[in-house]
């Protein structure tokens, strides 16, 4: 045990000096290669992420770019900045141009026009009415009908005058003049259909007249149509008509104030609600809030933005600068996108242009960012100058350390873009670097060598139970030899110095003699024979042997050779059995090993049987004691060599451990097996089974 200890301890200390400590200096090489390679990869890192910065604003700046030189070759070869025509072609163009919010002329001192803007309404007082007079015979008749009218409530007579006022005139704010007070009087007589008919026609040819009380007369007839449908009990036509209605006051057909499209998107909402408008009604009211509040932002523009421009454009920035001018303007609570190709200006003002932030940021920004950034390894989000967030790669806060901030192309858009690098696992980054080529080196020989300190722990240890086996063997070995060759030399010295008294005690002495010596023979025999078949030079001649009379003959020299001690040898082979396939002298041998076996550890029950039987192609013979057991953990190991079992008595019987050894040999080396059954106090039972003999096994004689 202590000679085991010293060399497990030996070992342990050379695989640390020879292969730890290297292994060891190897690792920390390889970590500090993986450290550097990880700086260096952050530093990479942020290189990527300045570069994706600048690609992200130079792409948004170009786009911006271009719309500006499209917008200077719309505008380039107009002089008059508020003709009609130059004003329908930028309203093409804009339409074309969804980034761009609004298109706007700056003019000295401090006038903001807005002339393709499709504004729902403009503030009170700022639509022009038509100066337009009554001739006096119409106007003559004008008067009439009214008397008639709200004086002495004939409407027939005043519905007359009202159509003689209506053929007198030419001009269509006249005309639909008359033809507001003739349907008036037409639902006052109760001519219901006729009025009708009187608003379809001033819808059909009147509709966009202002009257010279500033009165739009389209909404005015649908309002007035609407609400004859539902005077005639045709609600359905008449809720189509208000949502007819309220949709085209939302699409801004009519150039209307203030006051007027409040009280009409009013009547129009409340009247359709009142029908059971559902889903209809809803997307427009949507609709109307989105306008309302685009066109209150471009009217606060045009209202308060004047002199913050004038400030801008002629103040801090030469009018002679180069190159387009973008900055962000904050007035009256909102912040616009202000562009101002420098060389779309003309002699009264300067052109500009209202980028549209929404469509930046959802249409041009977040696709460049998904498309340049990969989400596996970089997270980012773009924020407002105040820290509000614009946008963002994914919801929930972003994962991961703030790489950089970045800002775009001269701080415009005035938006901010951090980006930050997604955590990796440290095993990920560990094992991903390139330096990690040491770390494997060293986890592969450190798997490698304590694999082999295993193997060769394990292989020293068996080596040295071996050592230790093989020295116990020698010196039962040697007992084993002395014991008999001290008795025959003893027996011989009495005998040839004619000191034995009697025949029948010479006799006696000269079958001790014959005992001890079959015993040594016996030994030897099992020792060389175990020798030559782990070498392989064992030689066997196989033949026919027929179980039956080899069982009797070894009981009848087992009982010659003990039976002076009081065993009992007995055999239980009645019946034939079917021969086979054996070395003859190798199975007695065997057989005599285990019938030994069963005498040596009989203890006080000093009976041996003997059984065979057959079946399966195998013949099966059982050598059966009722001595002191095996212990059921020595099972496994009694037909190892060497090997002894741990129980006090079984230790006490003289032996080498070779018996059991060489059984299983002999039966393997035969195609066979040998089997054992036995409980502690309760003896055992030992079986081998051989193969029946045939005609030729495998095309091989038998006899061979």
């Amino acid at each position: 045990m202590e000679l085991s200890l010293l060399g497990r301890r030996k070992i342990a200390v050379l695989f640390l000096f020879g292969v730890g400590i290297p292994s060891l200096a190897l690792a920390y090489l390889a970590f500090r290669g993986i450290r550097n390679e990880l700086a260096l990869l952050e530093q990479r890192r942020l290189g990527e992420h300045r570069a994706l910065a600048g690609i992200v604003g130079d792409t948004i700046a170009a786009r911006i770019a271009m719309v500006e030189q499209a917008f200077i070759g719309a505008v380039a070869d107009h002089d008059d900045p508020l003709a009609p025509d130059l004003a329908d072609s930028l309203s093409v163009w804009r339409s074309q141009e969804p980034l761009v919010e609004e298109v706007f002329f700056l003019e000295e001192p401090a006038t903001v026009h807005l002339p393709v803007a499709r504004l729902l309404y403009h503030p009170d007082g700022s639509v022009p009415t038509p100066a337009t007079s009554w001739p006096p015979g119409a106007a003559a008749s004008m008067r009439t009908g009214q008397q008639r009218e709200f004086q002495q409530r004939r409407f027939g007579a005043a519905l007359a005058s009202y159509e003689s006022a209506f053929s007198q005139v030419a001009d269509p704010v006249l005309k639909g003049e008359a033809l507001v007070a003739m349907a008036r009087s037409q639902r006052m007589a109760g001519q219901l259909e006729a009025a009708i008919a009187s608003w379809e026609r001033l819808l059909a040819d009147y509709a966009g007249v202002r009257t010279t009380s500033g009165v739009s007369l389209g909404p005015m007839a649908l309002l007035e149509h609407g609400s004859l449908l539902l005077a005639t009990g045709d609600s359905s036509h008449a809720l189509d008509t208000y949502l007819e209605l309220y949709e085209r006051l939302v699409g801004g057909e009519w150039t209307l104030e203030r006051a007027e499209y409040e009280f009409f998107t009013g009547r129009a909402h409340d009247s359709a609600t009142g029908l059971g408008a559902g889903n209809a009604l809803a997307e427009i009211r949507a609709a109307d809030q989105e306008r309302r509040e685009s066109t209150e932002r471009l009217l606060l523009f045009q209202a308060s933005a004047g002199g913050d421009l004038v400030a801008r454009v002629f103040g801090e920035i030469p009018g002679d600068a180069a190159g387009p001018r973008r900055f962000v303007l904050e007035s009256a609570g909102h912040t616009y996108l202000v562009s101002l190709p420098n060389r779309a200006s003309s002699a009264r003002g300067v052109w500009g242009l209202l980028l549209d932030a929404d469509y930046l940021r959802d249409r041009l920004l977040r696709p460049v960012l998904e498309r340049h950034i990969d989400l596996g390894t970089t997270d980012w989000v773009v924020r407002g100058r105040d820290g509000s967030t614009i946008l963002t790669a994914r919801d929930g806060p972003p994962a991961g350390p703030l790489s950089i901030n970045a800002t775009f192309t001269n701080s415009f858009p005035p938006w901010l873009i951090e980006f930050y690098q997604q955590p990796q696992s440290p095993y990920k980054r560990l094992f991903a670097s390139s330096q990690s080529i040491y770390l494997y080196m060293f986890l592969a020989i450190a798997s490698i060598m304590l694999f082999g300190l295993v193997l060769t722990v394990r292989a020293v240890g068996h080596e040295l139970e071996l050592a230790r086996l093989k020295s116990k063997f020698v010196s039962t070995v040697s007992h084993e030899f002395r014991s008999p060759l001290t008795s025959i030399r003893q027996l011989a010295e009495m005998l040839q110095a004619g000191r034995v008294p009697s025949e029948d005690r010479r006799r006696h002495y000269y079958d001790v003699l014959v005992e001890q010596s079959s015993r040594l023979s016996t030994l030897v025999t099992n020792i060389l024979d175990l020798a030559r078949i782990e070498e392989g030079r064992k030689e066997f001649r196989f033949e026919a042997v027929d179980v039956g009379p080899l069982v009797d003959e070894l009981v009848t020299m087992t009982r010659h050779r003990v039976g002076h001690e009081g065993y009992a040898v007995e055999t239980h082979v009645t019946e034939p059995f079917p021969p086979v396939r054996a070395d003859r002298d190798s199975i007695v041998q065997a057989l005599a090993n285990l019938v030994d076996n069963a005498l040596q550890y009989s203890g006080d029950a000093k009976r041996v049987n003997l059984y065979a039987s057959s079946g399966d192609g195998y013949v099966a013979i059982t050598v059966e004691d009722q001595g002191v057991g095996i212990p059921r953990q020595d099972l496994d190991r009694v037909f190892d060599r060497f090997y002894r079992g741990g129980n006090e008595l079984t230790r006490s019987v003289r032996g080498s451990g070779l018996g059991l050894t060489l059984v299983k040999e002999i039966v393997e080396a035969h195609g066979g097996s040998v089997h054992v059954e036995s409980e502690l106090g309760s003896g055992s039972k030992f079986s081998i089974r051989l193969p029946v003999m045939t005609e030729q096994i495998n095309g091989e004689d038998p006899d061979r």
